[in-house]
């Protein structure tokens, strides 16, 4: 076949603008760090960084949530903290207006001590952080009553503790067993046989006769019925909750009213439950009304069993923080790790590229430099 002159400069071109795209693609990769421009590069790279980056976008999200969890474990360990010191203080009250000697005088200013303690404890209840309450649940503070006053959750109201306008004074001295039970996710069949089997074992025949006995001698007002208690256990469940990870639900703090309802003994010894407003609220009167030192002491138990179950439940917060933390740590870890597949299926080697654009470069420069001995002759010049 013969070859003419304007064959060797088209194929000239068109290696040469081969060379050109070559060196253009490369001359992309070098200035943007990505593999590909578009989708057709190469689809199943694509496909790979997607999902990667999907992968980073979720974990980003339960990093933060974790870090806000983190922030209310914090406050709520703080406020529990708080109200240990309270009962603490109130302990040492206690053995200090019981010690010989005491003057009605001294005890009276004992009281006044005791009396800012209960005080501070019903603040420290109320404590807040954002825009919510940390032990009241879901309630949002600065809620107005009727005469713009702040509502807040918890409240004293004729010298009883309320929890958004519920009474919680009507369990001092309800069985434990009742405090206890654990009724979340049960159906209304499965509630009512369980709190059965709870009242035959303490003895009665059904719901009525417990409350009967329950009630007798209690004044209009303070009686305890079936709908109190389970009012009491849906408002104990109230508990702000975050989402830390695909199908891990974590509370974040606790209700109030899981502070504040333990299980104490009776002067039987008795399992029961005991109010810690109520129990610094018998120690005030009983300072205020010059009580002795055998009257003073029944009161050391359910204060001594108020400060153990305050710890308890530190202890808790302080195993949720250790498990947000590793959740942190195995996150980091997670973002670590597909940040890797995201840069193995995105980012170019820049030293490779600047190699293979260099080398593109020599190249080009070499078929210019033969194209140009190629291209120059004409037939004239072959004539001469």
């Amino acid at each position: 076949m013969r070859v003419t002159n304007s064959m060797l400069v088209s194929n000239l071109m068109r290696n040469l603008n081969s060379n050109l795209t070559r060196m253009d693609g490369l001359n992309n990769q070098l200035a943007t760090g990505r593999k590909y421009a578009h989708i057709s590069d190469d689809p199943s790279a694509l496909i790979y960084s997607q999902s990667a980056r999907n992968r980073l976008a979720r974990l980003s999200h339960y990093q933060r949530t974790v870090e806000t969890a983190q922030d209310w474990l914090v406050q709520a360990e703080a406020g529990a903290t708080e109200l240990q010191s309270v009962l603490v203080n109130a302990y040492e009250a206690l053995v200090d207006a019981g010690m010989d000697g005491k003057t009605p005088g001294d005890k009276q200013n004992i009281a006044k001590v005791i009396s800012q303690l209960r005080e501070h404890f019903v603040d420290t209840l109320n404590s807040t952080f954002g825009d919510k309450y940390v032990y009241g649940g879901y309630n949002t503070p600065g809620d107005p009553d009727g005469d713009n006053k702040e509502i807040k959750s918890f409240t004293v109201r004729d010298g009883k503790l309320h929890f958004n306008g519920f009474d919680l004074s009507v369990f001092d001295g309800m069985p434990a067993a009742l405090l206890e039970v654990n009724l979340q996710g049960l159906t209304p069949t499965e509630v009512e046989n369980k709190l059965d089997e709870i009242f035959t074992s303490l003895g009665f025949a059904d719901a009525d006769a417990f409350f009967a006995d329950f009630n007798s001698g209690r004044g209009p007002g303070d009686e305890l019925d079936m709908s109190k208690l389970l009012m009491m256990h849906r408002l104990k469940s109230d508990v702000l909750t975050f989402d830390v990870g695909p199908g891990i639900s974590m509370p974040v703090t606790i209700n109030g009213i899981d502070l504040i309802l333990y299980t104490s003994t009776d002067e039987e010894g008795n399992p029961v439950t005991r109010n810690a407003f109520n129990v610094l609220t018998d120690l005030l009167e009983a300072t205020l009304n010059d009580a002795s030192a055998s009257e003073l002491t029944k009161i050391i138990p359910p204060l001594q069993n108020g400060q153990n179950h305050l710890l308890t439940k530190m202890s808790e917060i302080g195993g949720r923080v250790r498990r947000l933390e590793l959740l942190e740590a195995r996150y980091e870890q997670d973002a670590i790790n597909y940040e890797r597949m995201r840069s193995d299926a995105e980012d170019v080697d820049m030293a490779g590229v600047i190699l293979n654009l260099k080398m593109a470069e020599a190249i080009y420069q070499a078929a210019l430099s033969s194209g140009a001995r190629i291209i120059q002759p004409t037939l004239m010049d072959f004539l001469r």
